[in-house]
């Protein structure tokens, strides 16, 4: 059975999937990240969590004039996770989920409650 999530719903998935990098990788240097194949494995897959939540969100609800984030980029992310595994390199990987994301967690942050306060 196929359930249909919206895009609260999966706006909740991207939130949670950015607290358990930032969780995950609370005091861990990329030297420690890119040797630690537990820490990398499990957040690239919340990084493919992440792409693929962004890729159902409508774009109405993804795109505004106040959106600087490059979701594209991020679902072209999980593609590569995906379907071009061999090429993912952990010292990018790092740097996406140390760097990158304090700004995409931001806005998801900023969408989410323009969401739930316009209905």
């Amino acid at each position: 059975m196929k359930h249909k999530l919206g895009d609260i719903d999966r706006i909740n998935h991207i939130v949670d999937s950015i607290e358990k990098i930032e969780k995950i990788l609370e005091g861990v240097s990329m030297e420690d990240f890119v040797t630690n194949y537990e820490k990398s494995l499990a957040v690239e897959r919340l990084l493919l969590i992440i792409g693929e939540a962004t890729n159902h969100i409508s774009e109405e609800t993804l795109y505004d004039e106040e959106n600087s984030t490059p979701w594209k980029l991020i679902v072209g992310l999980r593609n590569l996770l995906s379907h071009e595994y061999f090429r993912v390199d952990n010292k990018t990987i790092f740097q996406v989920a140390t760097k990158d994301i304090e700004a995409m967690k931001r806005e998801i942050l900023r969408i989410k409650n323009k969401l739930e306060n316009n209905g």
